[in-house]
């Protein structure tokens, strides 16, 4: 018997059957959707994740005073003299308002070395204009979005003045106003946000502004850049060794390692919760199959009469859950890929005190999710049909032709 010929048997066999196949082919489907779906949205929000962290730059790290302590030039040089430190400088970060457009738009101001915002931000580029010169406190590099309205409308051109209000808070409870103007440098290409990090409606001014203009006394912390990753964790534990509780220190390496965890947690996780959906489907194929099996046991009896192995009989069996397997894991991985999609495309929202972040990532469904996938159905096929496909070779082909 060519298999040509033992597909089309099975495939004649279930179209006789075709509620019972649908039913079954729906149970089956219902794991591979579960799997494709979930495991996609969790691997799509991780790989941008940590793809936006690589972009800033896996060789930084962010040192920001903790309560009641305050960052000086004393320990600017300490973290300078740390072995595996390329760069350390300080920086000042506060969020304000600036009329654009003839409205009041809120944008986070970030007073640094702007050389250095270019080692820290990376893919970043200036779209019009110039970095202002490192001297220059009234010159500003602004996000598109400060320039350019959601329409992709100009609101600022190179030489406009903006005026930035900014409100600090003082020891007592106190909230003084600063007022001032800058004038626009420079246009930075559209970024698209970063984690941690929004340059597209960010106001980028040089170091010396953040107290002359800002009207800020302390630094809101210290930018190190490592000489490679490999150093990032020496350099980490050496500054937590040294000031404990009084500095809180991120690393970007480390926070990619972390997520890199969780999502092999969420992985695992996902993975065990979609075993339980086969496992129903296992059952579900064997039922269907017994049942295929009884009714059709004279059949069985006149194949085997007329010369079928129980080989063949097995083999027939088999392909019918496989092609019901195959059919199920074809609508499960299409229908979870929508799902997916669908999912994805609602974001997943950020919130703190001062901010909310919405990250929409694209489902990542590869090669290898695909085939782990299909790997699965056509196991649980095989599970399912291999019992009742052995009951249906063993059956005499006597007792069968006696079967009523």
């Amino acid at each position: 018997m060519r298999l040509s010929d033992a597909l089309r048997i099975a495939s004649k066999s279930l179209s006789e059957r075709r509620l019972r196949a649908a039913l079954t082919i729906m149970g089956i489907a219902i794991g591979p959707l579960a799997l494709v779906m979930m495991t996609s949205v969790v691997q799509g929000y991780s790989s941008y994740v940590i793809g936006q962290i690589e972009l800033i730059g896996q060789r930084l790290i962010v040192v920001t005073p903790g309560s009641g302590f305050k960052l000086t030039q004393d320990d600017l040089d300490f973290f300078r003299k740390i072995d595996g430190v390329e760069r350390a400088e300080p920086f000042y970060s506060t969020r304000g308002f600036a009329k654009v457009g003839g409205k009041e738009k809120e944008i986070f101001i970030y007073a640094l070395p702007l050389d250095m915002l270019f080692q820290v931000v990376g893919g970043l580029e200036v779209k019009e204009g110039e970095i202002p010169p490192s001297g220059e406190i009234v010159k500003a590099l602004v996000g598109y979005n400060i320039a350019f309205s959601e329409t992709d409308e100009r609101q600022l051109s190179l030489g406009d003045v903006i005026t930035v209000t900014v409100y600090n808070a003082e020891s007592g409870g106190k909230v003084t106003t600063k007022r001032f103007s800058v004038m626009v440098a420079g246009i930075l290409e559209k970024y698209g946000g970063a984690f941690l990090l929004s340059p597209d409606e960010t106001l980028f001014l040089n170091l010396e502004a953040g107290r002359k203009l800002l009207g800020l006394k302390d630094w809101s912390g210290i930018l190190i850049i490592a000489r490679n990753t490999s150093v990032v964790s020496y350099i980490t534990n050496t500054i937590r060794d040294s000031y404990g509780d009084n500095v809180n220190v991120i690393s970007f390496l480390g926070i990619a390692k972390i997520i890199s965890s969780i999502t092999g947690a969420m992985d695992f996780i996902t993975f065990s919760t979609s075993l339980s959906a086969f496992a129903v489907a296992v059952a579900g194929v064997a039922a269907t199959m017994i049942t295929s099996v009884i009714e059709r046991t004279r059949e069985i009896g006149v194949m085997k009469a007329i010369g079928f192995t129980d080989g063949q009989v097995l083999l027939l069996i088999l392909l019918e859950s496989i092609i019901m397997g195959l059919i199920g894991g074809s609508m499960g991985i299409a229908l979870g890929a929508l799902g997916a999609h669908v999912l994805a495309s609602r974001g997943f929202v950020v919130k703190s005190v001062t901010a909310t972040l919405v990250i929409k990532a694209s489902p990542k469904i590869d090669a290898f999710l695909i085939g782990r996938t299909v790997a699965l159905t056509l196991a649980i096929s095989v599970i399912g049909g291999i019992f009742p496909a052995y009951r249906a070779a063993k059956i005499p082909p006597a007792t069968a032709l006696r079967y009523e």
